[in-house]
């Protein structure tokens, strides 16, 4: 399709829809929205609008349709898909000032909140009326709701919690026709309209623009303890986890940080960290009002003893807020750490069954000795989301697509998938196209042309 440019006077418009504070066109203003967290990606926009209202994203969406020219939707530039970036042009659409969380409703336990409202934002007002919203990407503090609905985001709760899509209940939308929709609402269990909240998760902002969410809270857990085990070979690693997995506990964090990734944390941040010749299995135990204390200590105590089994040198606890704060610091500083001292050429964030990671960790180890490359591994083990880094700080593009295509192949043939979390976007784009269903591709054409037929939102993302 082609786009048409965009003028002053199409510029002049813009500013009479969303107001002249709210449309950015000085180039300097411009460079952090030509950016996410994909290395060496900029995509400069002709224009960036930051809405406060759903009416404005509405008469900005029937404008773009009319004047025929792309919006690229934005939450907070955390992603690492190239998925906010404005690859074809026109305009980037930051959902930054709409930032409300408008109810929290205790009787419910669900919260009504506006896009660009920060996700660790969310679980910090619903600490306030004592409940939790227990999706916690790495992120937590920079990404938006917005943005984690968009990749149906998960995080390292998620092996206990579930993704982003578990907590959705209801939202308003604007579709790629300008059209106004909405679905869900403060409920629990609907039969009736979730269907499209579920197509609409995940699918990157190609199909709607969110300008209300509804997610469901739950109930915070009155005590947590985190257990670090150092294994001095990680590939004992999955058999740790699946040893607890095979006792009566229900973990809410199954980690793993490999030997490279622990040396960049500790480089970047500055913290001692005990074993640090080692990988390390992190597991996070949560223990409800109706545990008992006794009961709760039996669980940490099977815990350490399976790791033991497996090969691990110790066993170490942190009980105290303070000592798992550091912890969650560390794990948190991740992306960065290596980013800033190792230098990071591409992060994949592959996902395969829990039982076959072992293979993949071997089969990436055996790909950085056939290249050269080293990597920095770690990632979501409770789920099979697994994050492999091919450090540096430069690569020939040539032989940065043979790696990331012999990695998806590798996690494809053990059943898995791409992404697990990070989504498609366009860094994943060809990818896509050769390890994925054609009719499941025929069909999610499809179902865009229905959404959005002019291709505005988002175009030159997944297929």
């Amino acid at each position: 399709m082609m786009y048409r440019k965009m003028t002053e006077k199409r510029i002049k418009s813009l500013k009479s829809i969303a107001s002249e504070n709210n449309v950015i066109t000085n180039v300097s203003d411009m460079e952090k929205y030509a950016t996410d967290e994909s290395p060496s990606l900029n995509y400069m926009p002709d224009a960036v609008i930051t809405p406060e209202n759903q009416q404005q994203v509405l008469e900005i969406v029937k404008y773009a349709v009319s004047e025929k020219f792309p919006l690229t939707p934005r939450g907070g530039g955390t992603s690492l898909t190239g998925g906010p970036l404005p690859v074809l042009g026109g305009a980037v659409l930051s959902f930054e000032k709409m930032n409300k969380i408008i109810d929290i409703d205790t009787s419910s336990r669900m919260a009504v909140l506006q896009p660009g409202v920060i996700t660790g934002d969310l679980d910090r007002e619903a600490l306030k009326h004592g409940l939790f919203y227990p999706v916690n990407p790495a992120s937590l503090d920079s990404c938006t709701i917005g943005g984690n609905t968009a990749t149906a985001a998960g995080g390292a709760n998620t092996v206990r919690y579930g993704t982003t899509r578990n907590y959705l209940a209801g939202m308003r939308a604007v579709d790629g026709s300008g059209r106004q929709w909405e679905a869900g609402g403060k409920i629990v269990k609907n039969s009736t309209d979730q269907q499209l909240l579920q197509l609409v998760a995940g699918s990157e902002g190609t199909l709607s623009l969110f300008t209300s969410l509804i997610f469901r809270l739950t109930e915070r857990p009155v005590k947590s303890a985190w257990i670090i085990a150092p294994f001095k070979d990680i590939n004992n690693i999955p058999d740790a986890a699946a040893k607890i997995f095979s006792l009566s506990v229900n973990p809410t964090m199954v980690e793993l940080m490999d030997r490279r990734t622990l040396d960049c944390c500790r480089r970047y941040t500055g913290e001692t960290i005990e074993f640090e010749n080692c990988s390390h299995l992190l597991i996070r135990l949560d223990s409800e009002k109706y545990f008992s204390s006794s009961g709760f200590q039996d669980m940490i105590f099977a815990i350490g003893q399976a790791c033991l089994a497996t090969g691990a040198e110790d066993v170490l606890i942190a009980d105290t807020a303070a000592q798992q704060e550091k912890i969650w610091k560390l794990r948190s500083s991740i992306h960065d750490a290596i980013k800033e001292t190792c230098g990071s050429i591409f992060e994949e964030d592959v996902a395969v069954p829990t039982g076959q990671v072992r293979q993949l960790l071997l089969e990436a180890q055996e790909l950085s000795a056939s290249t050269g490359f080293k990597t920095a591994v770690y990632g979501h083990l409770g789920d099979g989301n697994i994050h492999i880094n091919f450090t540096g700080r430069d690569a020939p593009p040539q032989k940065v697509r043979e790696l990331k295509r012999r990695l998806f192949e590798s996690a494809v043939k053990l059943g898995g998938k791409l992404s697990g979390e990070h989504g498609i976007g366009l860094t994943k784009k060809d990818y896509f196209s050769r390890y994925i269903d054609s009719a499941y591709i025929r069909l999610l054409k499809k179902v865009k042309k229905q959404f959005d037929p002019g291709n505005i939102l988002n175009p030159g993302k997944i297929f």
